[in-house]
């Protein structure tokens, strides 16, 4: 092996288990390791920062303040007034509902943030009768995660860009096509998707049905202030912008660089009209999510150019027989990704084990989607 591909597989070593450990947030890790690479030789400084310029980053920013936009309408306020105006009544209706509104706004909104206001949607549900807030809230949890920006809209939309970050730069050139678009992903997942969300119709009745003390929900989110309405203009306007993207993304071919550009544009318009402040606007396109995106794109492409990816993919490929199929190889991802997410965060598994399973197909000579697919569904 060459200094240049210990060094980078000693990288790789050090984000895994800075990843493990989540003592620091992931983009701080991916940012550590581009300072790292730029360092020791294997990527010059302009290299190791230049995923800051990427077309994935330069889209998925204001993508993100887009989404924090939406939460500035009026929807939240009013699926909470609807929230109470149907907590009398019980059975598929109310449960229904529920999860409809955890599958729209979780295109919009980051999961954790999503529960939060859940939660306080729960509240409002009366102890008595078969739907309770202590039955409800795992079938919730569930819900965000199986629907979490898998539709074609808000976070969902430039999802599959955050997937080909991760393996983008281990591809030979000339292999534009075994990278995703914006409907492959949603193609593959909507069965599954919908498949759990009928277990989760009925799973609920099996849990036990305990009172819900909505007094504990005080100083934790469940009573906030109320943020100052926006004038009807302003909401008018954030929601044709958003609609405005979510039209160029799906003819994406059409525009071509364009594409790209319309997102700022339209949060640039949000911004100088005054619908967000540029504090709001600074912290939302500044969040820890794109520091790692703009960081894994790099490691990937340092693992392409050092050669570590191939000596990763054909290492596995040994241990699982030298010439394994295909579904056996899509069936031990599986297994793994659902071992490893359930004792560690779902964006770290997702992070550690796309590179390895794009690593593996490559070196397989399959085309690495599907493989990047399982791994981003079952973390």
């Amino acid at each position: 092996m060459t200094s240049q591909l210990i060094i980078t597989l000693a990288i790789l070593a050090f984000m895994i288990v800075m990843f493990v450990w989540q003592k620091f947030p992931m983009g701080v890790t991916t940012m550590t390791c581009c300072a790292l690479l730029a360092a020791f030789g294997i990527l010059s400084p302009s290299e190791a920062f230049g995923g800051f310029t990427n077309n994935s980053i330069i889209l998925v920013a204001p993508m993100m303040a887009l989404s924090s936009a939406i939460t500035k309408t009026s929807i939240v306020p009013y699926i909470r007034n609807k929230v109470n105006s149907l907590s009398g009544k019980k059975g598929i209706v109310l449960i229904l509902f529920f999860y409809l509104i955890v599958i729209a706004f979780v295109q919009f909104i980051p999961a954790t943030a999503t529960f939060s206001i859940m939660i306080v949607f729960l509240a409002s549900l009366s102890n008595d009768g078969e739907v309770t807030p202590t039955r409800m809230t795992i079938p919730l949890l569930a819900m965000i995660a199986i629907w979490g920006s898998k539709l074609p809209i808000g976070m969902g939309a430039a999802s599959h860009l955050n997937l080909n970050a991760r393996y983008e730069g281990m591809l030979p050139e000339g292999s534009e096509g075994m990278l995703l678009d914006l409907m492959t992903r949603f193609k593959v997942m909507i069965l599954p998707c919908i498949i759990l969300t009928v277990y989760c119709l009925f799973a609920w009745k099996w849990l036990p049905n305990k009172k819900f003390d909505s007094s504990k929900l005080e100083g934790k989110g469940g009573k906030k202030k109320e943020k100052t309405p926006l004038p009807k203009w302003q909401e008018n306007l954030i929601l044709g912008l958003f609609l405005v993207v979510m039209i160029s993304l799906f003819f994406s071919k059409q525009l071509g660089d364009y594409m790209y550009l319309i997102p700022v544009t339209c949060l640039l318009i949000i911004t100088f009209s005054g619908c967000m402040s540029v504090k709001e606007t600074i912290n939302a396109i500044t969040i820890d999510a794109v520091w790692m995106i703009a960081g894994v794109l790099v490691i990937a492409d340092a693992l392409g150019k050092s050669g570590a990816g191939d000596v990763i993919g054909n290492a596995i490929l040994k241990i699982l027989g030298g010439n394994p199929s295909g579904l056996f190889v899509m069936f031990v991802f599986a297994v793994v990704t659902v071992v490893m997410t359930t004792f560690m965060s779902n964006s770290a598994t997702s992070n550690v084990l796309i590179p390895v399973a794009a690593s593996v197909a490559i070196a397989a000579g399959w085309d690495p989607r599907g493989l990047v697919l399982i791994v981003s569904f079952c973390s």
